[in-house]
């Protein structure tokens, strides 16, 4: 799998799956950590987490709902990159 990031796009794709580009929607930089959210044309999503304390980045994807996970987006389960 990979994800590229490319100043504000992501691209994500898994061995025999198709490529999805994920936009920039939100984001909340007023703490630590900060948010990032990317939506698809698919309503599919990538919430980013920054912890700028450990420079550590964990993600979290989903289908849709994307409204909602935004919002509760403090209390979702983050994983790294290589488990996505």
């Amino acid at each position: 799998m990979a994800i590229k990031r490319r100043d504000y796009e992501y691209t994500y794709h898994k061995v025999g799956d198709h490529q999805v580009i994920f936009e920039i929607s939100n984001e909340d930089l007023s703490s630590d950590p900060q948010y990032y959210g990317y939506l698809s044309e698919t309503g599919s999503w990538l919430i980013q987490k920054r912890v700028i304390s450990t420079g550590t980045y964990t993600y979290v994807m989903g289908q849709s709902a994307y409204s909602t996970a935004w919002t509760g987006r403090a209390a979702l389960t983050y994983v790294t990159f290589s488990s996505l």
